[in-house]
């Protein structure tokens, strides 16, 4: 619980937390107070509202904080008379901590001349990818102060705004560091979230890119402690109340959701499934996600034999997400339900052409579009969950799947899909359309039903036939 104590001539908001080493009680100051306007402001004494944006501002702050507001505000208004009437808010808040960091960031690269000590050169080459961050930061910020000021709202001549804002990595921060992440530049974007870590204390979200980061480079012990980071520092900036249906929908959890996933994805590639299953667990009874839980489940299902239960849990999402019927056509064919195994290989086919040639062992071309690489990055994502099947199975099952993915009926609806998806982007007109309608209907579980026994025939059929029967809807024009 938060409370208030006199701290000189200001009022410090504190909260007493215990040290994970030494076991004391430690005091942590959250806000402090200067001046009786201030204050007076902050307990609601002043303009309307003023209260009420001081408390969002601390309560967002800091989630995990319990705030008894009445008894704080009578312990502001009990001690005003130590406050001072007037003070220079703009220099002590802003200018001065600015100026303070400023010289010292200047100092160290002034002193760190490679021209006079090789080992000055080699601090400098440590750092390139962090100063040739901030080069890039500062040269815009300096270009945003010769343009117009931005429509944000100002904050106050308290700036409550800015003294709060000093713990959260800002979001165009982090896009940048995630932007090299996704271009696969790894060591710029780990030395880019290492700086923002360091920078920012507890930043759980650059533990979650690092332990992605470890992953790529084939580190999974290194990711799985990142990850495990990741979910203990979202856990402690945990809302004061979050319940299980709006969940997934709160943004301060979502570091905790990603670290709780990408911990059970790793221990399900490395094996250790009694863990991943725990993970998978509490994902799902406390987050209330239970989908993404039955997803993982459904992949260690696969891994460990269990055929009927990953069928079970993936086919009970396909309608919803076509990508399930990747492990669910794997599942049912384990179990000889070749014709239920095939319309789920159609149906992930139809919606995710690249993965599940990649899952097959057929070769796919390289993305070209946004569509196609997220479409690229679902098959090397679904082949790592299922790493452990994929080495022990049998000829007979790639053979199977294989033959169908060659099948001319499935290449010419993939084909047909593909074409309808160039007219669809070419439409200038608003709302739903012919095009559309096509795309969304051979997009279906239900459609797939009803190609599947085309595929299951001995003969080959001929695409031309096929249209002719009416087999498959052609309305493009």
């Amino acid at each position: 619980m938060a409370y208030v104590r006199q701290r000189g001539n200001q009022l410090a908001i504190v909260h007493g937390a215990r040290h994970s080493a030494t076991g004391k009680v430690e005091q942590r100051i959250l806000f402090t107070l200067f001046s009786k306007p201030e204050a007076l402001e902050a307990i609601g004494k002043g303009p309307e509202g003023n209260d009420e944006r001081f408390r969002s501002l601390l309560e967002y702050q800091y989630p995990e904080i319990p705030f008894n507001w009445k008894a704080m505000n009578r312990a502001i208004a009990a001690n005003l008379d130590v406050l001072p009437d007037t003070y220079e808010y703009r220099d002590a808040r802003v200018r001065s901590h600015f100026r303070q960091d400023l010289c010292a960031f200047a100092r160290q690269i002034i002193l760190s001349d490679p021209r006079d000590l090789a080992s000055a050169g080699e601090v400098i080459r440590e750092h390139r990818h962090e100063l040739e961050y901030m080069t890039d930061l500062i040269r815009f910020w300096l270009e945003c102060c010769d343009q117009e000021p931005p429509g944000r709202p100002a904050d106050n001549e308290y700036c409550w705004r800015f003294a709060l804002r000093g713990s959260d990595v800002p979001q165009d921060a982090e896009e940048h560091a995630a932007d090299l992440f996704e271009e696969g530049k790894y060591d710029a974007a780990e030395a880019i979230f290492k700086l923002l870590h360091d920078s920012f204390g507890e930043y759980a979200e650059g533990h979650n890119y690092l332990g992605l980061i470890a992953l790529e480079r084939r580190n999974p012990d290194l990711a799985i402690a990142h990850f495990r980071k990741t979910v203990e520092l979202g856990r402690r900036h945990f809302p004061k109340r979050v319940s299980k249906k709006t969940f997934r929908e709160n943004y301060r959890v979502r570091p905790y959701l990603r670290g709780l996933t990408n911990l059970a994805a790793t221990l399900n590639q490395v094996g250790r499934y009694p863990e991943a299953l725990a993970i998978l667990d509490h994902l799902d009874q406390e987050c209330g996600d239970a989908f993404t839980a039955d997803s993982y489940r459904a992949a260690i299902a696969l891994n460990t034999g269990a055929w009927e239960e990953a069928a079970n849990r993936a086919s009970r999402y396909c309608e919803i997400d076509p990508s399930q019927s990747l492990p669910t056509c794997l599942a049912f064919f384990q179990m000889g339900r070749r014709r239920e195994a095939a319309a789920h290989l159609l149906h992930g086919a139809l919606n995710h052409p690249l993965a599940t040639r990649m899952l097959h062992g057929l070769r796919a071309t390289e993305p070209r579009s946004r569509e196609e690489q997220e479409d690229w990055n679902l098959g090397v994502y679904t082949i790592r969950n299922l790493g452990a099947y994929l080495k022990q199975r049998r000829p007979a099952t790639r053979a199977f799947f294989r033959r169908l993915l060659k099948h001319p009926h499935l290449l010419s609806l993939q084909a047909q899909i593909a074409a309808a998806k160039r007219v669809r982007r070419n439409e200038r007109q608003a709302g739903p359309t012919g095009t559309y309608e096509v795309m969304t209907r051979m997009g279906t579980l239900d459609f797939a039903r009803g190609e599947v026994g085309v595929l299951l025939e001995s003969s080959a059929a001929d695409p031309a036939q096929d249209r002719r029967r009416g087999r498959v809807a052609t309305a493009l024009s």
